[in-house]
């Protein structure tokens, strides 16, 4: 793999390919083919994806199926000092099995790291469209190019309501109350989890900007909050759309699920599309509903109260500073460390407070 990137790629195509086909192929109970892997251009930071499909034999006919893998990523500095492939795998196939919020379909996860050198897990490729992260969907891409207003109105609106669904599901039932950590709020886990990332991603540096927004964050914890399973990772970009434009075919990208206030996804939301405009000097796209009305919109349809929204958009703001300048850490970009995008966004939010 390579040590340079963020997103690592693979050395061994034709080994890791040969691997897959066997374990695959055990797990079926019957030889399946992989003609070749790809990996995608505009792959996500914080794992390694492989598209491919697998062909086989069965009563006289031939069959085929497009498959996602997801690995887990071996670099020296990675973006995240764990990853845990087992929490994303187990979200998925809880919310699969117990809501009508749709996620890919999996095909199975393996933590054995003999077979590939790190841990993996496939599941079924789910035919539609993604919002481009590279380039952001509001400079280039099919958002600006291929569809109007009211279509880009209808699959912000459906995001948010699936988003919602999503806030309404009993975390207990599902099996995650295991994430709780007696003696501390949800909120106390998180933030305690974010200084240390801090400490561990700026390799004792320290970091101005957030080192000052987490300190905020600290003293004004909201009291009495609501508990739910958190997406984490709730964008445009983690979410595919039917090609028919009418509907959300699958919700992708769970790595960062964790109990807390709800209102925290649909912060991150808000502030993560805020970054590719405002904090990019860009103009949003027409058509796209304000932040306000995406907030009242989600109240609504969730039923949660979005009082401690500001709150939960610092925190936003922190956590997505934190994890860009990770990332420009990791990859040599040293003046853009505190300088980048979205740190500085993080600035501005920071001085309306004071």
């Amino acid at each position: 793999m390579d040590d340079t990137r963020p997103t690592p790629l693979i050395e061994d195509i034709e080994g890791t390919r040969k691997n897959l086909e066997s374990w695959i192929s055990a797990r079926r109970g019957k030889d399946v083919n992989i003609s070749e892997l790809s990996i995608p251009e505009a792959t996500g930071m914080s794992n390694v994806t492989l598209l491919f499909d697998i062909t086989w034999q069965e009563d006289g006919h031939a069959y085929s199926e497009p498959i996602v893998a997801r690995l887990q990523p071996s670099i020296d500095r990675p973006v995240f000092p764990n990853y845990d492939l087992s929490l994303q795998y187990e979200v998925m196939d809880a919310v699969g099995r117990n809501s009508d919020i749709p996620v890919p379909a999996l095909f199975g996860l393996e933590t054995d790291t003999s077979i590939l050198g790190v841990q993996f897990y496939l599941m079924k490729r789910t035919d539609g469209r993604i919002p481009t992260d590279m380039p952001p969907y509001n400079m280039d891409g099919w958002m600006v190019q291929e569809i109007n207003i009211e279509q880009r109105q209808n699959l912000w609106h459906a995001a948010v309501d699936t988003m919602a669904r999503y806030h309404q599901l009993d975390y207990q039932a599902l099996g995650f109350a295991k994430l709780h950590k007696p003696g501390k709020t949800p909120l106390q886990q998180q933030l305690d989890y974010w200084k240390d990332y801090m400490e561990w991603a700026m390799e004792g540096a320290g970091h101005t900007i957030c080192q000052r927004s987490l300190e905020w964050l600290q003293a004004n914890q909201p009291a009495d909050e609501p508990t739910v399973l958190c997406w984490g990772d709730a964008r445009l970009a983690n979410i595919i759309f039917k090609d028919s434009l009418d509907g959300i075919a699958a919700v992708l990208d769970w790595e960062m699920a964790v109990l807390g206030n709800p209102v925290q996804d649909i912060a991150w939301f808000n502030y993560l599309d805020a970054t590719f405009s405002e904090g990019l000097g860009m103009p949003r796209l027409d058509g796209l509903p304000s932040y306000e009305q995406t907030v009242n919109r989600w109240e609504q349809a969730s039923g949660f109260s979005a009082r401690d929204y500001n709150y939960y958009l610092i925190f936003a703001a922190m956590r997505y500073g934190l994890i860009l300048s990770r990332i420009m850490l990791a990859t040599g970009q040293d003046s853009e460390v505190q300088g980048n995008f979205a740190c500085q966004l993080l600035q501005k939010h920071m001085d309306r407070l004071t």
